[in-house]
């Protein structure tokens, strides 16, 4: 059923990306893999074919935590594809310490925010020409209810790391719901979820929890490409089920503001 179709999928050589990648890779689709490290990618793409016996695995390396890094990743895509029907944007970092880019953003904000937001916007025309597009922005459970607007950046208060992961999750699900409303008479399905509670390296790292293991995270995987989505938008999916945002996601006004705080940011105008 898939076979034709081209998903990419940011952050996909570990974890949840990476098992999503395989599921898609065994039902013959075409899987644009990307990560940073360029040892592990090409393992993890040998490690795909040699599993599924499907070739049509590509691998694209760059670091997400720049500007200009989102900028080769897109570039390198358009030169190798002539359309994606699906962008998962997959790739999240939790960091303990609060830290910056080159570009000045705090890493957090940098991968988790700005990358999805940027990469999007310079993928826009391959969506377009996708057949039944479908754009996945990964938010999480782990969301505010508090956003100060005037510190995007994390720059107060950072302590543990989870306010700005907490804070680029719930800016990741207002991200989606705006570009929604703004793909919608392109045909361009855009929808968020929670990915599930899930054994991989960023749930050691930052939660004493335990999560089911890599290989059952299949939510992903479903929303991707189950075809009762084909024309479901605007939805935020907690185990499979769309589920009510919270106050502060519905506040239309402050998602505005959010949003051209990130035009002003990645200097990109929807």
């Amino acid at each position: 059923m898939m076979e034709g179709r081209v998903y990419m999928i940011t952050g996909s050589t570990d974890g949840i990306g990476k098992h999503t990648a395989l599921q898609l890779a065994h039902a013959g689709a075409t899987v644009l893999i990307h990560g940073r490290n360029k040892q592990r990618g090409e393992d993890v793409i040998k490690q795909i074919k040699d599993e599924t016996k499907n070739n049509n695995v590509r691998l694209f390396i760059s670091d997400l935590s720049t500007l200009d890094g989102i900028r080769k990743l897109a570039e390198d895509v358009k030169k190798s594809e002539g359309s994606i029907d699906v962008l998962i944007n997959n790739a999240g970092v939790f960091l303990k310490k609060r830290s910056e880019t080159t570009d000045g953003l705090e890493t957090t904000f940098a991968v988790n925010v700005a990358a999805p937001f940027l990469l999007t916007y310079l993928l826009l025309d391959l969506l377009h020409a996708g057949n039944k597009p479908r754009l996945i922005i990964t938010s999480s459970i782990s969301q505010t209810n508090d956003i100060n607007i005037a510190d995007l950046q994390s720059c107060n208060g950072y302590r543990d790391g989870h306010g700005a992961y907490d804070l680029s999750k719930t800016i990741d699900l207002m991200m989606a719901l705006e570009m929604s409303d703004k793909f919608n008479d392109a045909g361009i399905m855009v929808n968020s979820l929670d990915p599930g509670t899930v054994e991989t390296k960023m749930l050691s790292e930052g939660w004493s929890c335990p999560g089911i293991p890599v290989d059952k995270a299949d939510n992903t995987f479903l929303l991707a490409t189950d075809a009762k989505y084909d024309n479901v938008t605007g939805k935020y999916f907690v185990d499979n089920v769309a589920t009510e945002i919270s106050n502060v996601c519905k506040d239309i006004k402050l998602r505005q503001e959010i949003w051209k705080k990130l035009e002003d940011i990645t200097g990109v105008k929807y």
